[in-house]
């Protein structure tokens, strides 16, 4: 038996066997099935079946995240159930759908639902990307000191590894159009205006600027995801909203060009910055906290720093932080509490490489060499992260208390160093009084994160053996 008809047996009988599917299809991450009876339903196995990236409710539909490997479990499960093959869809269903009831409870599930399922089709842009910029962190002046920065190999491997992180907004937004079920072309046009050179250019020289004599906040979007997600989101009401409403012999120059100027001042002036708004409001809150409970407040900015780089909030911190390196010569708040956030995260990507089989092992390992190693975040976000309310747990737990023992050691960074592996060397300058015990609260985070993610992913994943 193949492993893709493994996973389609497994995935088969949770959803009750194929007496139990009345429709049955997939599009280019998921299956996706309606079935006659939903309390046949066993969704604790399915998630527990190794190949299967996630799962959700879109209506009546039951879609599981397989990722690039779905056309071969689909395939797979045909010939298994006996089910006519239907060709894939290229777009999202729920539109299609019967509602669900509004529930201010089911708030935070649908929103993590909607990041994981705009996320992990980017899982192919973000892996190659990171692993390249890695071989070049490896290789270059960074580690081994093999080849110089202005090597021919190391620039490649820089730009081509950048340019998955850069163009994020254009693949998000791609991402999030089909998820969103609306248009990809429209939607990655406005997240190409994001990142385009002339915007770019205006943020660099923190030059005024309107749009239609509204003042932008100028904010930089490269390698963010959020905000193209949260504006294409609004963009699928307005373009449905305009495609309903206008003539069908206009919708062809004119719904394009309307959605898009509808859209451009609430992308440029409302959701774009408004990680960069909410940053300086957490950054002058951690820095009035840090005078009045001092750990304390390093220990929220570690546990939640990657939180903040997951929305795009830290870009509205790093300046403060240059401007104490500027003033002090060290920081002894933000940067501490972001190494001890990343030791946080290097715990739950090494965590995941024992919890996680099969494909998932593997994105586990890159993802764990990519940050340990490379200091490459984002894979591990996007992957072990969004999709897992433990991890979560496990990180903020790690960062809070990697950062109080840090604060009571009146820890200073004193160099901006790199977030991998080696990122508590930062605290080696000064009086050197700061390396031994940054280094023991950077292993408490590690260790904390990593007990926390193991354990909890062992208890889980034998609650559902006992179950089966």
């Amino acid at each position: 038996m193949s492993k893709y008809s493994d996973i389609g047996e497994k995935v088969l009988a949770c959803v009750g066997g194929k007496d139990n599917v009345s429709s049955f299809t997939h599009c280019v991450t998921r299956l996706r099935f309606i079935l006659k009876d939903k309390s046949a339903y066993d969704e604790a196995a399915m998630k527990g079946i190794a190949g299967v990236l996630g799962t959700q409710w879109a209506g009546e539909q039951l879609q599981v995240v397989i990722g690039q490997t779905v056309e071969e479990v689909y395939d797979a499960m045909c010939e298994l159930g006996g089910f006519k093959r239907m060709a894939g869809i290229d777009e999202n269903l729920d539109a299609d759908l019967e509602k669900k009831p509004f529930s201010i409870k089911d708030i935070p599930g649908n929103m993590l639902h909607a990041l994981s399922g705009c996320i992990f089709p980017l899982i192919p842009i973000l892996i190659p990307a990171g692993l390249m910029l890695l071989l070049g962190s490896v290789l270059g002046p960074n580690l081994l000191n093999l080849l110089p920065a202005d090597h021919d190999l190391i620039v490649l491997f820089n730009f081509v590894g950048n340019a998955g992180m850069y163009f994020m907004p254009v693949f998000a937004a791609w991402s999030a159009a089909k998820y969103f079920n609306t248009s990809a072309p429209v939607a990655m046009f406005l997240g190409a205006v994001l990142i385009h050179p002339t915007l770019m250019q205006i943020v660099a020289d923190q030059t005024p600027f309107t749009v239609y004599g509204i003042p932008m906040t100028p904010v930089t979007y490269s390698s963010q995801f959020l905000p193209s997600i949260v504006s294409v989101w609004i963009m699928s009401y307005v373009y449905g909203f305009l495609r309903k409403h206008m003539p069908e012999s206009l919708r062809y120059a004119f719904l394009p060009l309307f959605t898009i100027m509808i859209m451009l001042p609430i992308s440029l002036c409302v959701i774009g910055p408004l990680g960069s708004w909410m940053g300086n409001l957490i950054g002058a809150f951690a820095a009035w906290l840090a005078e009045v409970a001092g750990p304390i407040a390093i220990g929220l900015i570690g546990g939640l720093w990657y939180f903040l780089v997951a929305l795009g909030m830290d870009k509205a911190i790093v300046p403060i932080v240059l401007q104490q390196f500027a003033q002090h010569g060290f920081d002894n708040l933000f940067w501490c509490s972001a190494v001890f956030g990343t030791y946080a995260l290097l715990g739950v990507a090494v965590a995941s490489v024992f919890t996680q089989r099969g494909e998932k092992r593997s994105m586990a390992v890159s993802n764990a060499v990519t940050l340990g190693v490379g200091g490459v975040s984002e894979p591990t976000i996007y992957t072990s992260l969004l999709p897992n309310k433990l991890n979560w747990v496990a990180l903020f737990s790690g960062g809070f208390v990697g950062g109080v023992i840090g604060g009571l050691f009146s820890c200073k960074a004193w160099v901006l160093g790199t977030g991998n592996a080696l990122f508590a060397t930062v605290f080696a300058g000064g009086d050197g009084t700061s390396l031994m015990p940054g280094i023991i609260a950077s292993a408490v985070a590690f260790g904390l994160s990593f007990a926390i993610s193991l354990i909890g992913s062992r208890i889980s994943q034998k609650k559902v053996i006992q179950k089966d």
